[in-house]
């Protein structure tokens, strides 16, 4: 498996605030990978660090094993950058700005990018200005996807969209990156976004990467380990709380589910062991994988009260 984008114990800090801390990634060249995070959590560092907008501090950023920044003016022809802070010029109707960047990208394809503005029902003769947060979006992602890049990065990319214009672009996404051409790399905080599209992800947390891997890969490392208690068994309720390895212990009636990182089985027949009359091991789903993480990692939002 040929690598796209290879990070290198890269770090950047801000006026003495780390942004990015130690980022070692490879991509996957002809995947789609999610950088998932918190807001803050450095995922637009990181995709501004690839495309050459930020100069790390330290560390190495290759992309097609090109080293950049030295190499991002040559890069820029194979790569596209979306997202909501990106200006485009407000004077400039929108068929202007598709002409203007026809001119700047050597593989500009037109017939994409007709058949895009069509099926986005962009206006061709609006004043950029007058354009709607969600359509501006919708804009950019046309321009990008009619340059064909070799690396497409989107940095929040359903910022505006209402979801039936969401679930489109969402779909435009995953046939590019079907096309075999194209490797998308989605940063987002919306973990809906990246749900069943993604191939492999990185979850960043206060500007470290915290897990990584392909999907499979990390639904095998987090797993909910099922019990059915309807009987007394040899372990007492506290030393079910206090069970190792165990990132939480929930119970709902007869039944107790535990989350662990660190061998399922080895929970599952400890509990058979102790009497318990059904155990079996599930995967969980993205959003619970994410929550655990950045739980053992100190951050959760449980608990406000309002009075």
């Amino acid at each position: 498996m040929t690598t796209a984008v290879e990070t290198v114990h890269l770090s950047k800090s801000f006026a003495g605030t780390a942004a990015l801390r130690d980022i070692s990634l490879a991509i996957p060249s002809q995947s789609i990978y999610g950088v998932v995070g918190a807001n803050g959590a450095g995922k637009s560092t990181l995709l501004r660090t690839v495309i050459g907008l930020y100069r790390p501090d330290a560390g190495d950023v290759r992309v097609f094993g090109t080293s950049v920044p030295a190499e991002a003016a040559a890069l820029r022809q194979r790569i596209q950058y979306v997202s909501p802070d990106s200006a485009l010029p407000g004077s400039f109707r929108v068929d202007e700005m598709i002409r203007f960047t026809r001119m700047v990208y050597d593989r500009f394809d037109a017939d994409r990018a007709l058949r895009l503005l069509k099926a986005l029902e962009l206006p061709a003769d609006r004043r950029i200005r007058a354009l709607s947060l969600g359509m501006t979006m919708q804009l950019r992602l046309l321009l990008a996807l009619s340059t064909r890049p070799e690396l497409l990065l989107l940095d929040e990319p359903t910022t505006g969209l209402d979801p039936v214009v969401r679930r489109q672009f969402l779909q435009l996404i995953l046939q590019e990156a079907s096309s075999g051409h194209t490797t998308v790399v989605l940063a987002t905080h919306h973990l809906a976004d990246v749900e069943r599209l993604v191939d492999g992800m990185a979850i960043f947390y206060a500007g470290r990467v915290v897990r990584q891997g392909m999907m499979e890969e990390l639904q095998r490392g987090i797993k909910r380990v099922q019990a059915l208690i309807d009987k007394p068994i040899s372990l007492s309720e506290q030393e079910l709380n206090q069970l190792p390895d165990v990132l939480s212990h929930d119970q709902v009636g007869r039944v107790h589910t535990f989350v662990t990182d660190k061998n399922p089985e080895a929970l599952a027949a400890k509990l058979t062991a102790a009497g318990a009359s059904f155990v079996e091991v599930v995967n969980v789903d993205l959003d619970e994988l994410f929550t655990h993480v950045m739980r053992k990692e100190g951050y959760a939002r449980d608990g406000i009260l309002l009075s």
